[in-house]
């Protein structure tokens, strides 16, 4: 099942699974943010893709 996340800045991420959502959202945490982001922080955040 999709998830997305919502990032603070404004950014929609989304993944088709747990691992792609979680790699994509540290991803864009490091490139974006210069943060470091565990594999537990998206996966709280996460939300059913519309």
């Amino acid at each position: 099942m999709a998830k997305v996340v919502n990032c603070p800045c404004g950014e929609k991420i989304t993944g088709e699974n747990d691992d792609e959502l979680v790699r994509l959202v540290q991803e864009h945490g490091k490139a974006v943010h210069r943060q470091d982001v565990s594999r537990g922080d998206p996966l709280a955040m996460a939300q059913p893709a519309d």
